[in-house]
């Protein structure tokens, strides 16, 4: 046999593990599942109730899955929900130097302008106990309830994990899955 036909071989007896655990997935996504959410971290204009409760509304506008995110209240860390997201919020420097400024004080200009800063996040799925999937991206925000750039990143990331918690090996060996596209960063 050559190589051609082993690959092809291969790919065809992975088929129906693939499709049948495809549709396992589908039906996962589609049970109503109640899903936790804890935040960890902080962004600009929330106190930490009012995050977890923004990212469990916006995880819930994203229309993914029909489950239902709702915020997690004070976590244990010996007993985890079993069902639950985990949600990391970094607040990164900036990459500017020193800078004379010229012009009203900074704390009102803040106020009227608004200060845009960058923010890694990152949030990981667990299912039925098991670890899932990371994933992550930046974003520059300005923080509170109506800014797009936030809601934008929690999104994206709340896409990503899921996609890739199904697109993970099940226990019973490897299937075909493209994972989502996943941001990652690297040095030169």
């Amino acid at each position: 046999m050559n190589c051609l036909s082993v690959a092809t071989a291969l790919v065809l007896a992975a088929m129906p593990m693939a499709a049948h655990a495809q549709s396992l997935d589908s039906k996962l996504r589609q049970t109503p599942l109640t899903v936790s959410v804890e935040v960890e971290g902080a962004v600009p204009g929330f106190t930490t109730d009012q995050l977890s409760a923004y990212v469990s509304q916006q995880m819930a506008d994203a229309h993914l899955t029909a489950w239902h995110f709702a915020p997690a209240g004070p976590v244990a860390e010996a007993n985890p929900p079993p069902n639950r997201v985990v949600w990391h919020f970094k607040t990164l420097p900036f990459a500017g130097g020193a800078v004379r400024y010229i012009g009203p004080a900074l704390s009102k200009a803040r106020d009227l302008f608004g200060v845009s800063r960058p923010v890694a996040v990152d949030a990981k799925i667990f299912l039925n106990g098991q670890y899932q999937s990371t994933s992550f991206d930046q974003a520059t925000i300005k923080g509170g309830p109506h800014d797009a750039g936030l809601s934008d990143v929690i999104k994206k990331v709340m896409n990503s994990i899921v996609a890739n918690a199904f697109a993970a090996e099940p226990a019973t060996g490897p299937r075909l899955a493209a994972l989502a596209p996943v941001r990652t960063v690297s040095r030169f």
